[in-house]
């Protein structure tokens, strides 16, 4: 009986082993297991971000050609415009959106100066010299106006033209 004793013992043993070596077998596989969801998870996250970025893409896309199509519009009126316009008109429009354009933003005046010079080209015809000038010098950065602050005592000019203080 003593050896059944031993037996049993060594037998227990080797059973308990056995499970413990299972157990960390399904530990391992658990953990590949929940690495893998995790790798799912962040494979959804992927492809969602992907879809948004396709989705941005073709909205850029489709708001690239749509500015294309207006530039080439611009671009055909303005040869319409340079061709039956007589030429002293063209040069007072030119001078006076010239005048205004140089108070735009540096954005908005390097847009006219492309425009001015589309037209420039368009039109076949040689402009003064002044406009010219003006042209190369529309995008050029400009400073910020100084603002100049009155304080004390000023002089009021009434219409009999003296001076009262």
């Amino acid at each position: 009986m003593e050896l059944n004793i031993e037996e049993l013992k060594a037998w227990q043993d080797d059973a308990r082993r056995m499970l413990k070596n299972d157990i960390e077998q399904m530990k391992e596989e658990l953990e590949q297991k929940i690495n893998l969801m995790r790798l799912m998870e962040l494979t959804d996250e992927l492809l969602s971000k992907i879809d948004h970025l396709n989705s941005e893409l073709q909205d850029e896309r489709a708001q690239r050609q749509a500015a294309e199509v207006k530039l080439s519009e611009l671009n055909k009126l303005s040869v319409g415009v340079a061709r039956k316009s007589p030429q002293d008109d063209i040069l007072k429009a030119m001078r006076s959106y010239l005048k205004i354009s140089k108070r735009k933003n540096l954005a908005k005046r390097e847009a006219a100066k492309m425009v001015f010079t589309e037209l420039c080209t368009s039109a076949q015809m040689d402009f003064p010299e002044d406009i010219m000038d003006s042209l190369s010098h529309l995008d050029d950065e400009q400073t910020d106006p100084k603002v100049v602050n009155v304080a004390g005592n000023y002089n009021d000019i009434h219409e009999n033209g003296s001076v009262n203080m």
